[in-house]
């Protein structure tokens, strides 16, 4: 029989008078909320705004109050800022940013998908310095507002709702920020679910075609197919939960559906690009990522945020970057009795069933349950999807939902909040359990055992007394005031987890605008090469052509030159991320590849080359040759270090070394004084010595070494590191050595045992090629004489004029043909006076056209294969809508006489 429809004045169970007499408090609420959740970082003079830490473009940074990250992944940084900035500027400027110029020798920036090209109006605050920090308020107000209306949609009182909706708005997910991308998808995962109650309605039948359409189609333009993939998995088991208890399964199979296609095609423009990009890369291929999980002792920071310290900050252990740096977001135990009571409920026992499975499937692929992988990875493409990571969100709506429901239980009884609280006292104790610093499993050493045993106490005392705190409100109060108290202190709880991030954050230095200039300037329609400032994909940022890339998926036809004719420290890895900064590649041993493979520099108009202070453009010798540093050992005024080390064969037939480097860091450029370096080799000892304050972070440290020294394979040599004066310290990394050879010692004749520290041996005299033209105490930047101009022509001669990134003049004698160095692949146009010319492949990897005899006016243009077609299934979509929601009400999709049941 039909029950009465839910609205949002009529809700089945009791509501805040308040909210009642006042609901405009509650989206007053979730407007405001996000924005004082990030004001622990104001109040501070702290920001969480990546180009201070990942743009490797700043100077004057300031230190944090906790060490660790304020946000999950640097690529928030390399690909959710720097070209999410470029795609709002494209698109201010009345461009489809579908090509970017900036990175690479060109590349998609559509396809590339993480930009969220078509992620409108919310990808246009990217156009803001600060864009970052507005993008994430909006999308929490978003969250929260669809997510209220889910809630109430659901049959839960006000309070309740906004309880939940703003314990969404600051969930893990959103506190830890895993990918920005992430976060662009999760408002549309409760506005599917609302889309899906709303198809169970007779009167919602128009609107929830559009809700369906929208947040499908949302999903997807919001830039990560992961998350939008695992949301898109629990919308169809919520869907076909629904489906079995529907009295009238057609017509609301036929809306969810019809909602569906429509989305697919809002969306087919960005689907074809990135599946044009995909095509011509090496993402087709299986990863086979959905086959690993997350470590059994990862379920600790779950349940008790923050128990292995702050982001990132894994003390340079292995296996707490595999414990920790997996999880992309948490459920704290607070939430866990609430939620038990609304599992148990027994008024939606549908809706119970249908979070139940989720929960019990997405714990069971996070930790790699075999019966659980099984299952799911039999869908398609979910082998290759990264669940343990991206799956959180999902799972953390499934909390919320629950906890709201539990809120509303008028009388949930007595056994079952008590069941509540034991279970959250076994989650804490099995955290504790797992996390515990003195287990074997872990290694830690004292220092490293003292800080996470601190952080232990510190996370699981916190949530000990919330515990304690909620269980004595829930069994003092009753109703209304029971609810609204208990949600306060969980709402307070979990913005006071969402702001510890912000404590990670730095205080704000200022843009190194003198080095940029210079570079935009000087670069034009060439390229430069950052062996270490700049980092990879903050040319797009800041508009200035680079060879660096980080990009996912990357053009196979670009990987294949770059192993080939570039860099082979990349062979195997992918080609991801192409910076000499990244292991496993060296700013030394780039250099030595500069050196050998200049002419494919040059070919690809490689102008200008950017390393760090001090750094040699001389072909180099490093030892060790490769690895990553493990940890720094302060040096201050006064101190040194030793290290004898026998010489490799990499020392045949190299001449005598006039300049020695040590791989340093200055604590953010702030390091002073001397630093002098004495090498000695049979008996023979050069020196030399060096102001600290022309040093780079975090680099080599080059000193002129008087009288040369040489060095044969098989001979022993002893160096010696000394910072003689000054008021601030530096620190020489140490990388980790096993085995004999090598002693390396303190000035007070201490051993480092299983350490040597990193020496890059340079010969005398200059490079002619490259020419220092620019130096601060960021970077310093080279000419790379000799490279070649964008535009270069052969057979008859052209005069090229009005020469831009996409057009020019060419006047021709005869017959001629046009290379432009810009990456090869389909997708690119270009006309001659008008008329279509073929673009085929120079260099094997650039682009030529032919050019007539005579005046050419020539134009390039890049859009996807196929998009047209995309583009009349999205205008058809929206035509669709349109028709839908204007059609006359007694034509409906679908019309029933059954009304909406909540349950």
């Amino acid at each position: 029989m039909g029950t009465k429809p839910l609205t949002a004045t009529n809700p089945p169970s009791a509501s805040s008078s308040v909210l009642d007499r006042r609901p405009w408090i509650i989206p007053v609420l979730l407007v405001l909320l996000p924005l004082i959740g990030h004001l622990p970082s104001v109040i501070l003079g702290l920001s969480s705004n990546p180009i201070w830490t990942q743009s490797g473009a700043v100077l004057g940074v300031g230190p944090q109050l906790l060490a660790g990250w304020s946000f999950g992944d640097p690529n928030v940084g390399w690909t959710n800022q720097a070209l999410g900035h470029l795609v709002a500027h494209d698109w201010l400027h009345g461009r489809i940013p579908w090509w970017n110029p900036y990175s690479g020798i060109g590349l998609p920036l559509a396809g590339e998908m993480q930009p969220a090209a078509f992620f409108l109006p919310f990808v246009l605050l990217l156009a803001f310095q600060g864009g970052m920090f507005w993008l994430e308020a909006s999308l929490q107000v978003f969250a929260g507002v669809v997510t209220y209306l889910l809630l109430r949609r659901l049959g839960t009182g006000r309070s309740s709702a906004l309880i939940g909706a703003i314990l969404y708005q600051f969930n893990g997910t959103f506190s830890w920020v895993p990918n920005e991308a992430n976060l662009n998808v999760m408002p549309f995962l409760p506005l599917l679910l609302l889309g899906i109650e709303y198809a169970r309605d007779r009167t919602g039948g128009r609107i929830s075609i559009l809700v369906v359409a929208l947040s499908i189609g949302g999903s997807i333009v919001a830039g990560f197919p992961e998350a939008a993939y695992i949301n898109g998995t629990m919308a169809l088991l919520w869907m076909v939960c629904r489906f079995v208890t529907e009295p009238h399964r057609v017509a609301f199979l036929l809306r969810v559906v019809v909602g569906g296609l429509l989305g697919l095609l809002l969306a087919g423009p960005v689907i074809v690009a990135f599946a044009d990009f995909g095509i011509a890369s090496s993402i087709v291929q299986s990863h086979l990522v959905g086959l690993l999980g997350l470590d059994r002792r990862s379920f600790a920071g779950f349940v008790v945020p923050y128990i292995f310290g702050t982001l990132a900050n894994n003390l340079g252990s292995t296996q707490m970057l595999y414990v920790d740096g997996g999880m992309g977001g948490y459920c704290a135990a607070f939430m866990i009795p609430l939620a038990v009571i609304g599992l148990t409920q027994r008024r939606n026992p549908a809706l119970s069933i249908i979070l139940a499975i989720w929960l019990a499937l997405s714990m069971g692929k996070t930790f790699a349950f075999p019966p659980v992988m099984v299952a799911m990875n039999a869908m398609p493409f979910m082998r290759d999807v990264e669940f343990f990571r991206y799956a959180a969100p999902s799972w953390e709506l499934a909390m919320v939902v629950l906890v709201a429901v539990g809120l509303d239980e008028a009388s949930p009884g007595l056994w079952r909040p008590i069941l509540g609280f034991v279970a959250t006292l076994f989650a804490i104790m099995d955290a504790i359990y797992l996390a515990w610093p003195w287990a074997q499993g872990w290694h830690w050493n004292a220092m490293d055992r003292h800080i996470m045993v601190t952080w232990l106490y510190r996370a699981t005392g916190l949530e000990i007394i919330v515990l304690i705190v909620a269980a004595a409100l829930w069994f003092t109060f009753r109703g209304e005031t029971r609810r609204l108290i208990l949600g306060a202190v969980l709402i307070v709880n979990t913005m006071g987890l969402f702001s510890i991030p912000q404590l990670s954050g730095v205080k704000p230095g200022r843009v190194d605008w003198s080095a940029i200039r210079f570079l935009r300037h000087h670069v034009g329609l060439g390229r430069f090469y950052s062996l270490g400032p700049i980092q990879p994909n903050y040319s797009a940022y800041f508009q200035i052509p680079s060879l660096d890339h980080n990009y996912s998926p990357i053009a196979s036809n670009w990987v294949n030159y770059i192993e080939k004719n570039l860099s082979r420290a990349i062979l195997g890895q992918g080609g991801i991320v192409f910076w000499p900064s990244f292991p496993p590649m060296q700013e030394t041993t780039s250099i030595n590849d500069i050196n050998s493979d200049g002419r494919y520099y040059r070919f690809l108009g490689v102008n200008y080359i950017v390393t760090t202070p001090g750094v040699t453009m001389a072909s180099t010798v490093a030892v060790p040759p490769d690895g990553s540093p493990e940890r720094p050992m302060p040096l201050n005024a006064g101190e040194s270090l030793t290290v004898h080390e026998t010489a490799s064969d990499q020392f045949t037939n190299f001449p005598p070394i006039a300049k020695l480097g040590v791989f340093q860091g200055n604590f953010n450029n702030t390091a002073d004084g001397i630093l002098s370096i004495t090498l000695c080799a049979d008996g023979k000892c050069g020196q030399g010595q060096r102001n600290l304050a022309e040093s780079g972070d975090n680099s080599p440290f080059f000193v002129n070494l008087a009288p040369p020294v040489s060095i044969k394979p098989g001979e022993a040599f002893t160096a010696t590191i000394s910072h003689l004066n000054g008021t601030h310290g530096d620190a020489v990394w140490l990388w980790p050595h096993r085995g004999a050879g090598v002693t390396l010692r303190t000035g007070s004749g201490q051993a480092l045992p299983n350490a040597t520290i990193r020496l890059i041996f340079g010969k005398g005299g200059g490079v002619e090629r490259f020419k220092s033209v620019y130096r601060d105490n960021l970077m310093q930047i080279w000419r790379n004489n000799g490279a070649d101009p964008f535009y270069t022509t052969s057979g008859a001669s052209c005069h090229i004029t009005n020469a831009t990134f996409s057009r020019l003049i060419a006047n021709c004698a005869g017959r001629a043909t046009l290379v432009r160095r810009e990456l090869s692949m389909a997708g690119w146009h270009a006309t001659d006076n008008g008329a279509l010319v073929p673009v085929d492949v120079a260099g094997g990897i650039v682009q030529k056209i032919v050019l007539r005899p005579g005046i050419n006016h020539v134009r390039f243009a890049f859009w996807p294969p196929y998009v047209t077609y995309a583009w009349i299934g999205f205008w058809l979509a929206v035509l669709g809508l349109l028709i839908i929601l204007l059609m006359p009400r007694n034509q409906r999709f679908g019309t029933t006489n059954q009304h909406y049941r909540a349950g």
